[in-house]
């Protein structure tokens, strides 16, 4: 896409006022580092070294996550004494829309690290929050990660962050209702559809996707989209690609999903949270590799198991790829320091990457060292599945401006709950999309 000419016209504080998640994550419990406006501030650690470095890793994980954080600096600070890394904790909801967060940014004054997804780095970018790494890329470096990946944090032939995780969606099912029932996971929408007739029941639901109007209802419904060979956005960046022929086929399906009660309208905890599935609430659910650690340790006795997501007839088999890229703040005092950090973590030696995406947390590196050794770490489980059949058939998450991203999202709903007729829906879609591209040439 042509996203050049769609965010010339935006201001950088418009860009970071618009911040918005590329996942919606479970509810962050409370944290004792969780006082933002203390954060914020940034006080300086009382230290006798007056030469000695404080940088504030900003992160909204949680527990084994939030811990991998706190252990990578204590492993940096080994080997680099005089400097400090302070990991600083804010929930998920606040570093997404916390205006005081994004003024932090917009002054100067937020951490010296942070976290960007496709759906955030072309705001920070814009509005020149994000340091360049390009420097630090050098042919070897840029030569182990995917060609892929490194499009996904280069904007302006510029590299503004280093991707450290590839995360895929699946459709997640209950063996145990498939058994009972005497059918097979779901290859078809056809298939699907059949499914979660056969297995809702009061208090259990055919199938659970997000429904919630949110960034991650893109991530999660594009892949069918992009299955009937529809888009967003065209080629060449200057209209809607929903005028591709079949372009309301995915709108068809999904309303007579929702009209016959097989859809998870209400589900009791974000849909990017396995648990929905594990607790019975749902027979099947559509999610990503991330829940595979809690699949293996949480919900180890459950009955689960994952599938590619299923896939229309003539349609072609596609998932769809997110996952966070660490960046630096370019108004830190300390940039230099936090580039040689983020790529120490995550460009360096591959043990360092490899422990976040095999031990921490299950994802795909995006660089080919640390594919390569974590070997047979990736053919364990419900893991082999997603190698073996998910892994090689990801498109990138998009770059997508906020406009766009919320047309279609304001389309779902329509869909969903407003009683709007798939192919209007799909043509309403298309000419918004248009007009908006249209206008952004101008």
């Amino acid at each position: 896409m042509k996203s050049r000419v769609i965010w010339r016209w935006l201001l950088p504080i418009m860009a970071v006022t618009l911040l918005l998640t590329a996942c919606r994550t479970s509810p962050q419990p409370a944290a004792e580092r969780g006082d933002l406006d203390i954060l914020l501030d940034h006080p300086e650690v009382t230290q006798a070294d007056p030469d000695r470095i404080v940088l504030h890793l900003l992160s909204f994980h949680t527990g084994q996550e939030f811990e991998f954080w706190k252990w990578l600096g204590e492993q940096y600070t080994r080997e680099h004494p005089n400097v400090e890394i302070q990991v600083d904790f804010i929930s998920s909801d606040d570093y997404f829309t916390d205006s005081k967060l994004l003024a932090s940014f917009a002054s100067g004054h937020g951490p010296d690290v942070f976290f960007v997804s496709p759906g955030t780095i072309r705001r920070f970018e814009n509005a020149g929050i994000l340091e360049p790494l390009t420097a630090e890329f050098s042919p070897e470096i840029r030569q182990d990660f995917n060609d892929a990946a490194l499009e996904s944090v280069t904007l302006g032939g510029q590299i503004y962050a280093v991707p450290f995780e590839t995360e895929l969606l699946g459709l997640y099912y209950n063996e145990a209702m498939f058994r009972e029932k005497g059918i097979r996971p779901p290859a078809t929408w056809a298939e699907l559809e059949a499914a979660a007739q056969a297995l809702k029941s009061p208090g259990v639901s055919g199938l659970t996707m997000e429904t919630f109007q949110s960034v991650y209802q893109n991530f999660a419904w594009l892949p069918f989209l992009w299955q009937i060979g529809a888009d967003l956005v065209s080629e060449d960046g200057r209209t809607s690609g929903l005028d591709a022929p079949g372009a309301d086929k995915m709108f068809r399906f999904f309303r007579d999903m929702a009209d016959r009660g097989l859809l998870n309208m209400h589900p009791s905890r974000p849909t990017t949270d396995i648990g929905i599935l594990a607790s019975g609430e749902t027979a099947m659910q559509v999610s990503g590799t991330w829940n595979i650690r809690m699949l293996e340790t949480i919900y180890a006795d459950k009955p689960i198991g994952v599938v590619p997501l299923p896939v229309p007839d003539g349609g072609q088999p596609v998932t769809i790829a997110g996952g966070w890229k660490i960046g630096v703040n370019h108004f830190s005092k300390n940039a230099d320091e936090a580039k040689k950090f983020v790529m120490w973590a995550f460009a360096g030696e591959p043990e360092l990457p490899l422990k976040w995406v095999s031990e921490v947390k299950f994802a795909y590196s995006p660089r080919k060292s640390v594919m390569e050794a974590g070997g047979e770490l990736y053919q364990k489980g419900l893991r082999q599945v997603f190698t073996e059949q998910i892994y090689g058939t990801e498109r990138q998450e998009p770059q997508y401006p906020a406009e766009i991203s919320g047309i279609f999202t304001d389309s779902l709903q329509r869909l969903l709950y407003g009683g709007a007729l798939p192919d209007d829906l799909a043509a309403s879609t298309y000419r918004q999309i248009t007009d908006y591209l249209t206008d952004s040439e101008k």
